[in-house]
């Protein structure tokens, strides 16, 4: 090749690159095998001249055909940040947004902490600020569903939020809510004479998940929310509603809480929380990042927590895990010769 480039050395090192592979981890495979390998300065140097520009530009091409095929219609998108290592030593956060419905990646927002004054706390939420002033002016977003991140609620805080003159409506994800919820009910069961609502905890959660789906409004959501404060008492008719399931005919043996107990009075704290309450209207579109998750998670296929990358390449590093993950979004399933889909079992750390 041109300069006295050797073409194996530069197909070897872009796609050390391509596959996500780590220099070091190929260089000493390469050893172990007795086999030559590209310098590691020519690697970098081929990375950082061929590679970072080309990647970041076939990004804004598949990412201008996603955008084009959404003008004139209502948007909602779902959207996350990650950190490159956990705690506050975090040095980039990629914050990625995804359309709902066809749950295509449609921008990747990558923030230094240098960009914010060495300050990593404040990195998803300068993700989150830059995500919005690029997509307000490309497409017509109307709705966006993040975690309950307390900076991006202010900026979205509809009477005094940074972008209240949007009118865009700010959704929570319901596993996080639920995840939330579970918290402070375990912990109230903890404290001694209300390990009853142990027994309930799952019920509690199931319950909430139906309520934010079957609720148009805060009021549909709330009158069908205090329900389960008489339900766990053996009462499935009171003054102003009743319980929606049939007959019971047993309780698989959970144990009813006693009206007005000491374990009564704690569900009753939880369940009506006034700054509890104030969120509700936010998980009422019943709203999920799940699959915004997994990509988050494939992220570490390209980027490992466990490497360092230089700025350039951490982002093309990302912006090749959104690339792999929009290309075979709608892949289907694998399945047997007789038609049926292959399953696996997987396990959970602690249950190993």
């Amino acid at each position: 090749m041109k300069f006295g480039m050797q073409i194996g050395d530069f197909l070897l090192s872009t796609n050390i690159l391509l596959s996500g592979n780590n220099y070091a981890k190929v260089a000493l495979l390469f050893k172990f095998m007795n086999m030559g390998m590209v310098n590691k300065n020519t690697f970098f140097s081929i990375q950082d001249s061929y590679c970072v520009d080309t990647i970041k530009d076939f990004w804004e091409e598949r990412r201008s055909e996603a955008l084009s095929s959404l003008q004139g219609k209502d948007v909602v998108v779902l959207a996350d940040g990650r950190n490159d290592s956990p705690g506050h030593c975090a040095q980039y956060c990629s914050y990625t947004t995804m359309e709902n419905d066809t749950k295509e990646i449609i921008h990747v927002a990558t923030i230094d902490k240098r960009h914010t004054s060495w300050n990593s706390v404040v990195m998803e939420r300068e993700g989150f600020i830059q995500t919005v002033d690029k997509l307000t002016s490309e497409i017509k977003l109307v709705e966006v569903c993040t975690d309950a991140h307390a900076q991006i609620g202010a900026l979205m805080n509809p009477d005094k939020g940074k972008y209240k003159a949007l009118g865009i409506h700010h959704s929570l994800d319901m596993w996080h809510g639920a995840k939330n919820l579970a918290k402070k009910i375990a912990a109230a069961a903890k404290i001694k004479g209300q390990s009853t609502l142990f027994v309930w905890l799952k019920d509690i959660v199931n319950h909430f998940w139906w309520c934010c789906k079957m609720a148009d409004t805060t009021e549909q959501f709330l009158t069908l929310w205090i329900g389960i404060t008489h339900h766990v008492c053996n009462i499935h008719t009171w003054k102003t509603g009743k319980c929606e399931h049939g007959h019971l005919e047993e309780l698989h043996g959970k144990e009813w809480i006693q009206r007005d107990s000491k374990c009564h009075k704690a569900l009753i704290d939880i369940i009506l929380n006034k700054r509890w309450q104030k969120n509700v209207h936010k998980y009422l579109r019943f709203r999920s990042t799940a699959d915004l998750e997994a990509f988050q998670n494939h992220i570490l296929m390209y980027a490992s927590k466990r490497h360092a990358f230089s700025p350039p390449v951490y982002e093309a590093r990302v912006l090749l895990a959104a690339l792999d993950y929009n290309f075979h979004r709608n892949r289907p399933t694998m399945k047997t010769a007789e038609g049926k889909e292959i399953c696996r079992n997987e396990f959970l750390k602690e249950d190993l």
